[in-house]
Formats: structure tokens, C-alpha cells, sequence
């Protein structure tokens, strides 16, 4: 026994002594040398930046050996220095992905497949609010996003003795009232072509309307969408009845804003994310309601606005996907919300702004919640359907069913 005892004691001085070497040589024995690494973050949140630095911080206080450096592209250029930097074989490890360019970014095949289990450990209390992704691959963290929404204008609707409509016709009943009172009804913005900007109206619809004979809708692929009608002529019929005039309706979706905080028009369409601006431009009160549907769709539309990647060859996908999962955290997902004005992307979160708690139960009590339909679409298909939706919404569609079924013809081929 007291041979035991006497060399476990020699081994900790002879343990001790190494050390202490080692630390007089100017070595020192690394606890995980294969955690010491330096990511690069890019995005182009210019009046964000203290946001992500702090985000930035505390995962390097957290995870020893983790540095972060972060790198602000403007806008406007992002994504062509990002495909330049990509091209040159300097990609960034993680990095900000611009949901209209996401399609882009994917068919580079310069992004790293993610999966549920990279980005949510077994056993932590977060789940997605996007349909759970399991073992299928995706190439973009969706952190916060918005729900495509109707605005109305309070005031309006009480001089009408309108209530909020609970379908379809109820909401194209309340368009035909306020016409009849000389309001104008419901207003979209136009693009820089001259196209009404309907995606996130038509969203909604395509989320929340009928399905044949009641059974399961088709949400992820547009061609099916059209394919089973999934509210695809009731689309057809609310485009009919509103009668959108051209002349009445204003380019870009922040001057839509403004008309309307000016009481203009007595309903538009938006995203949640509008909410702050007109709390701070709009003297009249408003309200919101998601496009309503049928009681048996399970609607839900969660349009992403802040989506992240990470590179496929960065210097380490492990640590990469460690970070990405950061943004996933109770804590990183109450601050996203806060700072943007947005809806998490995982379950069980209490935002603070009460209207975007409100618009997040809508969605976080679904038992499945998707993607806004568009983008999902390559550019060839959204350019065709924001023509076609056009016309539609102008009233320049006489004949609905030759009309849906020769856009379909095109969308395949």
C-alpha cells in the first residue's frame, strides 16, 4: 500500500515539474489545440454593427480559443463581392445570405450542408418553427423573419362598420363596402418595372387557402400549388373584385407605407416587419390579420429576412455550424427579435414588442410552418409569375382557366 501511495506521489511532482518546464521554455501545453481558430462573419447589417460585435464577443468569451472577425460589405454589393471573394478562394466561414439571392448562393456549391442535428443539439429545449429539417440538408440558417400580413386602417373600418374578415369572402365583401363608400380598398406597391409587388399577398393565399376535397395542400413546390388549385382561384377571384387601378398605386413598398399612414387606403399588404414604421409614422391606429383561409390548412408563412450560411471549404465547418447554432440559443433569439423587430425562428420564445408576440403565436402554435413560397422559386419562375400576377391583380385576366393553365405550361418548361 505505501508503495502505491509513494508513487502516485512521485508521479505528481514529476507531473508538477513538467509543467512548470514547460511554462519557463515559453511552452504551454494547450487544453484543445484543434479549437483555436479564427472565423471571418460577413453581412451588410451597417446599422447593426454593435449588435453582431456583441453577439461576436460572447461566443469567443464562451468557447476558448474562438476568435471572430467580422467584415461589413454594404448592401448594394454584397453579393458580387461575395462571388468574387467565393472566386478567389477566399469565401467567408459564415456569412449573411440575401433571401432574394438565396437561390444564387445555393447553386454556387460553395455552401455547407446543414441539418437539424448540426444546429440544434439533442437534448437542448429549441426547436425550429420552420418544419423540422431532421436529416434532410439545408444551405441557410433562417434567424429571424416576418409574417405576410393584411394592414387596415382602425379608424377606416369603424366608419364602415367593418369587423376583421375571418375568410376570403369575407375580405373581398369588406373591398366591395369600402369601394361603395368611395374608399380606396386595398393597395399594393409597385416595383421599379411597373409590377404590382404581390409576393407577399399571394403568399398568404397560397398558404392559407383551399385544398381539394379538403386533403393535405401542397406548400413547398409552386408548380404543384398551381397544379391542385391550392387557393389559386381564389387568388384569382380577390384580383377580380379588388380591381386594383395602376394609377392609384405608388412605387416601392415604403412609399405604400407612407400613403397609407396618410389613411389613403384602407387596407395594404406587408410583413410584420413593417410594424415599427408605421407605429412611428401612422397617427390613426391600425391592425393586422394573417390572409385568412380555411379551418383545415394549416396556414403558416414565415418569410426569413436574416439568413446565414457557412462555407463549404471555410478553414472549419465544425466550428462554422457551432456559431451558426449561437444565433439558434433562447438568449441570441430574444435579442434577434428585439433588435430587428422580427419573429424568432425557434419554438417557446416570449418576444418583448407585443405585436410581434402576437403575429409569432400565430405561427408558433401551427404544428407545421413554411418558407414564403417565392423564395423557394428560381429567378426565370419568379420573373414569369410576377408578370402573370400582374396582369391578374390589373384585371386584365378574362379567361381564369385558360389563363392558369397555360402559366402552368410555362412554368415547365
Amino acid at each position: 500500500m505505501q508503495k502505491k501511495v509513494f508513487s502516485a506521489v512521485v508521479f505528481l511532482i514529476a507531473a508538477a515539474c513538467i509543467l512548470t518546464a514547460c511554462k519557463r521554455s515559453g511552452f504551454i501545453i494547450k487544453k484543445d489545440p484543434a479549437r483555436e481558430c479564427t472565423l471571418t462573419f460577413w453581412h451588410w447589417d451597417t446599422g447593426h454593427e454593435e449588435f453582431y460585435e456583441k453577439i461576436a464577443s460572447e461566443y469567443a468569451k464562451e468557447h476558448e480559443g474562438i476568435n471572430i472577425n467580422i467584415r461589413l460589405v454594404p448592401y448594394e454589393t454584397y453579393t458580387e463581392e461575395w462571388f468574387k471573394a467565393a472566386a478567389e478562394g477566399e469565401t467567408a466561414d459564415v456569412f449573411a445570405i440575401p433571401p432574394e439571392s438565396l437561390a444564387e448562393f445555393i447553386e454556387s456549391k460553395k455552401l455547407e450542408a446543414l441539418t437539424y442535428a448540426d444546429l440544434i443539439p439533442a437534448g437542448s429545449e429549441e426547436e425550429f418553427l420552420i418544419n423540422k429539417p431532421g436529416k434532410e440538408k439545408a444551405y441557410a440558417l433562417p434567424a429571424a423573419g416576418s409574417l405576410p400580413v393584411i394592414f387596415y386602417n382602425k379608424d377606416i373600418y369603424e366608419q364602415n362598420q367593418l369587423v376583421v374578415p375571418e375568410t376570403l369572402s369575407d375580405f373581398v365583401t369588406n373591398c366591395a363596402i369600402l369601394k361603395q363608400s368611395s374608399c380606396q380598398p386595398f393597395a399594393m406597391s409597385l416595383t421599379e418595372e411597373g409590377l404590382f409587388d404581390s409576393f407577399d399577398f399571394t403568399a398568404g393565399i397560397l398558404a392559407n387557402g383551399k385544398s381539394l376535397n379538403g386533403q393535405k395542400s401542397e406548400k413547398q413546390d409552386f408548380k404543384k400549388l398551381l397544379d391542385n388549385n391550392t387557393g389559386y382561384y381564389d387568388l384569382l377571384g380577390v384580383a377580380m373584385e379588388l380591381s386594383l387601378d395602376k394609377g392609384n398605386s405608388v412605387k416601392g413598398h415604403q412609399a405604400l407605407l407612407e400613403n397609407f399612414a396618410q389613411n389613403k387606403y384602407a387596407m395594404i399588404c406587408g410583413t410584420t416587419e413593417d410594424i415599427d414604421v408605421l407605429n412611428e409614422c401612422m397617427s390613426s391606429s391600425f391592425g393586422w390579420f394573417a390572409l385568412p383561409g380555411e379551418d383545415y390548412t394549416k396556414a403558416g408563412v414565415w418569410k426569413a429576412n436574416h439568413m446565414y450560411g457557412a462555407a463549404k471549404d471555410g478553414k472549419s465547418v465544425k466550428e462554422a455550424k457551432k456559431f451558426l447554432s449561437y444565433f439558434l440559443t433562447q438568449k441570441n433569439q430574444l435579442a434577434f427579435s428585439s433588435e430587428f423587430g422580427m419573429l424568432p425562428a425557434v419554438r417557446g420564445i416570449k418576444p418583448d414588442d407585443k405585436e410581434i408576440r402576437q403575429a409569432y403565436e400565430l405561427v408558433n402554435g401551427k404544428k407545421e410552418v413554411y418558407f414564403q413560397f417565392f423564395q423557394a422559386m428560381s429567378q426565370e419562375e419568379r420573373t414569369l409569375c410576377a408578370k402573370n400576377l400582374d396582369l391578374i391583380f390589373s384585371g386584365k385576366v378574362t379567361d381564369s382557366e385558360g389563363f392558369l393553365a397555360e402559366w402552368i405550361k410555362k412554368l415547365k418548361n
